[in-house]
Order: structure tokens, then C-alpha cells, then sequence
């Protein structure tokens, strides 16, 4: 059973299936070549659309993970590196929060890279 796709009308820009005779928005006339080609483009846009998503994922991840470590390193020597001791910050919270966006980011873009190999 092949999948439905959409396509932008060329018209109106509505979004309409890849197998309509005709735009239920502007009844504009849609031919089957037409038809194919604007969903083949569309997926492609798509993809790249997800492909920007995740690696903006993995860039924030990274840099909540990484603000972390530093904030929690940072504030480790500052208290051990005084004379009486001190306190110093667990960002547990951005670490944790940092690496699941980043592995989020991380697994849904090799998902992507392997859908092309396919």
C-alpha cells in the first residue's frame, strides 16, 4: 500500500494529497507528473527541515551539558583550591537535561542519515 503524500498546491499553497485529480481549495487541475514532482520536492524540503532540528538539539544539548560540567568543575576547584574548604554547585539538572537533548538530537539524525541510505 504506497503512502499518501502532500504537496503545496501550485495556486493557492494549500496543502493537498499527491493523488488528487484537483486542489479542493482552487479546484485547480492537478496532472499525476505534477503531482509527483511537487511531493518529491516537499519530502525533500522535509527532510532537511528535520535534519536542521536535530543537529540544533544536539548544538544546545552540547552547550547545557558542557555549561555544566564547567559550572560544577569551575566552583570544585574554587572550594578546594581555598584554605578552609568551601561549597561548591552540582548542575546535575543542565548536565542531565544537556546530554538527553543531545542524544535526542544525536539519535534522530542518524535515523535521518540512515533513511537516506535506504
Amino acid at each position: 500500500m504506497a503512502q499518501t503524500r502532500v504537496f503545496q498546491c501550485p495556486s493557492c499553497k494549500e496543502y493537498i494529497a499527491s493523488d488528487a485529480k484537483a486542489c479542493r481549495f482552487c479546484s485547480t487541475p492537478i496532472d499525476a507528473q505534477t503531482a509527483q514532482a511537487a511531493a518529491d520536492a516537499q519530502a525533500v524540503e522535509n527532510r532537511q527541515y528535520r535534519r536542521k532540528q536535530y543537529a540544533r538539539h544536539m548544538m544546545t544539548g552540547g552547550g547545557l551539558c558542557a555549561l555544566g560540567l564547567v559550572i560544577t568543575i569551575g566552583s570544585y576547584i574554587a572550594a578546594t583550591s581555598g584554605e578552609g574548604g568551601g561549597s561548591y554547585m552540582m548542575m546535575y539538572g543542565l548536565i542531565i537535561v544537556g546530554a538527553g537533548d543531545f542524544l535526542y538530537g544525536l539519535v534522530g539524525w542518524l535515523s535521518e542519515l540512515k533513511k537516506d541510505d535506504a
